[in-house]
């Protein structure tokens, strides 16, 4: 089977609990006006993402499956430039579409540079 430079794979997906707790524990973090991204190093050589949209914060389940569509997208397509990091992309509020994807791709350029600034801790 070919290739997929740009695919999207398991091994790209954080899944588990122990995942998610190293990213935070990094405490390395993009904020945003809809979406925070935590960032964290990995020794894999690729780029891994997690997603939180919460019930409490988009109630209907077609906008938060749309949210993660969007983000999905946008990690596939920058996950080269993102080289071995971890990310966590939380949503913290419901707004367009358009502010949301050009937030969160604005965000995700943004990450290997913190992540090589050292990160210091944010409150």
């Amino acid at each position: 089977m070919p290739a997929r430079p740009y695919g999207l794979g398991r091994e790209k997906i954080l899944r588990k609990t122990d995942e998610f707790s190293s990213v935070f524990r990094f405490r390395a973090v993009l904020r945003g006006q809809c979406v925070d991204v935590h960032v964290g190093p990995n020794a894999l050589g690729h780029a891994r993402l997690g997603l939180i949209v919460s019930r409490k914060v988009v109630p209907l389940a077609t906008r938060r499956n749309r949210y993660k569509r969007l983000m999905r997208e946008a990690f596939r397509l920058q996950q080269h430039a993102l080289g071995g990091l971890d990310l966590v992309a939380r949503v913290k509020a419901a707004c367009a579409d358009a502010l949301f994807r050009e937030e969160f791709a604005r965000l995700l350029r943004d990450c290997p540079g913190l992540v090589r600034r050292g990160a210091p801790p944010t409150p």
